[in-house]
């Protein structure tokens, strides 16, 4: 009945279940004491034709114990309905932790509209399956059984009969929950098919447009679209189908409980008030399992947004061992002993094995799918080690605690991402820096010049959708910004200047000279500028080392870096 991750947030909040518990107890009470004075009132008036002055009390009675279960349920629902805030907002707020510190690579690797939808509406289901469906689950067990107890009290054979009807809205409500819950995580799935879909087409449209392709992208959003309205009206459509089928058991089952008490009443086997008083009760029995029918499929969506939270957490689950250390040194060196990588099936390392000193500068150069940027990736922490080992300062990376490495380790990748803020934000990302300081950064990564136009100047707001566009080499001097402003161990370059001008080149080969000279750097490069300051060059083909030394060395040898060079310098 109960969802086992949701139930166990719900026991997080301390009163959330007792409030439930406490809320089924009071209406019952409320409900059987309303339902005998109203038989009293109809007894005295009809059967005994007593006064209207013989029912005030019991009037007075009724209207008072109506009105404060009115204001007792007011109560214990506000605060049901707080405490499922709390518990949705609790989840969210630790998916969004778990998120933001999990492994980068990994989030990167999430579907990224299926993610959103989940982060936004999806949670927002959870909502529902707190402040109705659980207590209605408590109701749909307390409220009969208690009402029961007050009709045997009364009546044993009227009692049975609620007995042996009872169970006939849950076996059918079961019969039904297995095909709506199949139906429901159907729907989610279009849902996301339909939101990864439409992100990928808006990123994707320039692209689209260019080669003519728009139109056809506008038929396949159409049909995704149909196919998730389709799903969507077969929810509906089990969800009307279970609500007749409820109300049909629980008005036959109302009836033969009618029709009983009418003819024994009828041969004076039972008195009027009591007959009258189960009557009243009868509907009062079946409505918090017919309600509960009506409130299962509130709970599906938020079984299936549940299941697919808990997906995303298993998919960001760190890697490392129980027992991890925290990398408070400073990064003295880096050795690759045997190490091999494959992805899909694809071997992308085999058997690297190599030094980095501090204080090194170590070029990793190599043709496009050698194994560059897989390297980078797991010396960064990103990826594990399938196979070898990764050694930093003597100690195994998979037993380091990864936000203590990421504090050493900048990285200044070959597409940084600019946030929607100003670029002094953009470059501190938070950070308090002296403002003498962020000057000499600013004029080390070339910021001056180009943030000298704009009339706030660093203050001015640049990112996606803000009025300032700035270039992909103004991007890449506002990372390189970033890395100096958090002065760390060990700078990784991925392909920075795959694709910049002369200008935002000869910037990072100069701080490669000055900024980080005592710094270790790692560059997986293949632009002769950025490589041609480098100690030593890893030269990767298809996976494997093929060559490794220092520039003047490879050089002699006249292998593969010796064409690669030459190569370069005859294109220029």
């Amino acid at each position: 009945m109960f969802n086992k991750r949701l139930l166990k947030e719900g026991l997080l909040k301390k009163f959330y279940i007792p409030a439930a518990v406490l809320s089924s107890i009071l209406n019952s009470a409320f409900t059987i004491l309303n339902a005998y004075l109203l038989a009293l009132i109809v007894d005295s008036i009809f059967v005994k034709k007593l006064g209207v002055q013989s029912i005030k009390n019991y009037t007075i009675l009724f209207l008072v114990n109506a009105a404060l279960k009115s204001f007792v349920n007011f109560i214990i629902e506000g605060y049901i309905k707080n405490c499922s805030e709390d518990i949705k907002e609790g989840i969210r707020r630790r998916t969004f932790s778990l998120i933001l510190s999990s492994n980068p690579y990994k989030v990167k690797n999430q579907k990224l509209g299926e993610t959103i939808n989940i982060l936004t509406d999806g949670i927002e289901n959870i909502t529902p399956y707190f402040s109705q469906y659980i207590p209605q689950a408590f109701a749909s067990f307390l409220i009969p059984l208690i009402i029961c107890i007050a009709a045997a009290s009364k009546d044993m054979l009227s009692a049975g009969i609620m007995l042996v009807t009872y169970p006939i809205i849950p076996f059918f409500m079961r019969l039904i929950g297995y095909k709506s819950k199949e139906v429901n995580e159907r729907q989610w799935k279009k849902l996301s098919i339909l939101s990864s879909h439409f992100i990928e087409m808006l990123q994707g449209l320039s692209t689209l447009k260019l080669f003519g392709r728009s139109n056809l992208q506008e038929e396949k959003v159409f049909q995704i679209s149909e196919e998730y309205r389709k799903s969507t009206m077969d929810v509906l459509k089990i969800s009307f189908l279970s609500a007749l089928v409820l109300e049909l058991s629980a008005t036959i089952s109302t009836a033969v409980l009618a029709v009983n008490l009418g003819l024994r009443l009828v041969y004076s086997k039972i008195s009027f008030l009591n007959a009258f008083f189960i009557l009243i009760l009868a509907p009062e029995f079946y409505i918090p399992m017919r309600q509960l029918g009506m409130k299962f499929h509130a709970s599906l969506n938020g079984q299936v947004a549940i299941e697919k939270i808990q997906a995303i957490e298993d998919g960001l689950k760190s890697d490392n061992s129980d027992e991890v250390l925290q990398m408070n040194e400073n990064i003295r060196g880096i050795k690759v002993n045997n190490l091999s990588f494959s992805h899909e099936e694809k071997e992308t390392l085999n058997n690297l094995t190599f030094e980095i000193h501090k204080g090194e500068k170590i070029a990793v150069v190599g043709e496009s799918g050698s194994g560059k940027t897989t390297l980078v990736n797991i010396l960064s922490g990103f990826l594990k080690p399938q196979n070898g080992m990764v050694f930093i300062n003597g100690i195994d990376i998979n037993k380091i605690d990864l936000e203590s490495y990421f504090k050493r380790l900048s990285i200044v990748p070959q597409f940084p991402h600019i946030f929607n803020m100003s670029i002094a934000d953009n470059v501190s990302l938070g950070k308090d820096i002296e403002l003498d300081r962020l000057s000499n950064i600013y004029e080390a990564a070339n910021i001056k010049e180009f943030a000298a136009q704009f009339e706030n100047k660093y203050d001015a707001l640049v990112g996606d959708g803000e009025k300032i566009e700035i270039s992909g080499g103004e991007k890449q001097r506002i990372a390189a910004a970033r890395v100096l402003a958090k002065n760390s161990d060990l700078v990784i370059l991925d392909e920075p200047t795959s694709a910049l001008d002369p200008e935002t080149e000869e910037m990072l080969s100069k701080m490669l000279r000055d900024s980080f000279k005592e710094k270790t750097v790692l560059i997986a490069a293949h632009r002769l500028n950025t490589i041609k300051n480098a100690d030593k060059i890893i030269v990767l083909q298809s996976g494997r080392i093929a060559e490794f030394g220092s520039p003047e060395t490879l050089m002699r040898q006249k292998g593969m870096y010796y064409e690669m060079i030459t190569s370069m310098e005859g294109q220029l």
